[in-house]
């Protein structure tokens, strides 16, 4: 029988914040998996020892940027929002029901001063990629490359032309050259010359987003973009690098210089070698 529901008067409940969240959710498995408290030392040299209030745990901080990320949420006040209403988020974060979420211009003044111009979010992404590598979530033997092109906000037509720095060719001179080398030191062959190199071509350079390079490839539109280079282990599709380029930097050229991380994967292979698909 359908009866209409009156004004239900609030009670008091007891609750532990463990329950609601399920076993299975995907912020349980992450927070099983690393441990984020080494963040306290990568950011330590970052905040005063002596003087000034209490700061806002910058582990805290950050698992609130990754929550954003992971979860599509690209409003930093929005962010604030879901994780006010949000159970599993107040549960990753340390809250508890009745903790105060640090306020939306809190993470922004960080990002946008405390953190800005420093290598932490880079030693933060390796260290979480080399606890990856020690829980065998990834294998390092065979990776994959792509990019994916990132609109500028840039006029297309507003440009100069400028030599290129630096031809793609010189770049795989030095890598011709230590494979050279190697291959002298295990008694093989010396690699066939290659042609000469070019002269350098003229770019177009924006004036309005000068950080970002002129693309032209085949099927894709013409412009100024940027590209956002990912590397992914194929054992559990997990992202081990992220590098972003101007637009007319060819797929290739991020990875002669591995950073930390990829070092280590590297070294993590069986033959002592890793496969980079492009």
């Amino acid at each position: 029988m359908l009866k209409e529901r009156s004004g239900i008067q609030p009670e008091p409940e007891l609750i532990c914040i463990e329950e609601p969240v399920p076993s299975g959710h995907l912020l349980r498995k992450i927070d099983k998996t690393i441990d984020f408290s080494f963040i306290h030392r990568k950011v330590e040299h970052l905040y005063c020892a002596h003087n000034g209030r209490p700061p806002v745990d910058p582990v805290m901080l950050f698992k609130m940027l990754f929550i954003g990320y992971l979860f599509g949420i690209r409003s930093e006040r929005r962010l604030e929002q879901e994780i006010k209403v949000n159970m599993a988020y107040r549960w990753f974060l340390g809250p508890g029901l009745r903790g105060k979420v640090p306020d939306h211009s809190t993470i922004s003044r960080n990002r946008q001063d405390r953190f800005a111009g420093t290598g932490v979010y880079q030693e933060i992404f390796d260290e979480i990629v080399l606890q990856t590598m020690k829980r065998k979530l990834v294998e390092g033997k065979t990776l994959y490359s792509d990019s994916t092109h990132l609109k500028a906000g840039a006029n297309k037509n507003k440009y100069e032309k400028q030599p290129e720095g630096k031809s793609t060719r010189s770049c795989l001179a030095e890598l011709d050259e230590a494979v050279g080398q190697d291959r002298a030191e295990h008694g093989k062959k010396p690699l066939k010359p290659q042609a000469e190199e070019p002269e350098l071509k003229e770019t177009k350079v924006s004036t309005t987003g000068p950080d970002s390079g002129y693309m032209v490839r085949d099927g894709k539109p013409k412009g100024f973009f940027y590209l956002d280079h990912r590397t992914v282990d194929a054992k559990h599709s997990l992202i081990t690098d992220v590098h972003v380029t101007p637009g007319n930097v060819h797929d290739s050229m991020p990875y002669p210089e591995a950073r930390p991380a990829d070092r280590a994967l590297r070294l993590r292979g069986r033959s002592g070698r890793t496969q980079c698909r492009i």
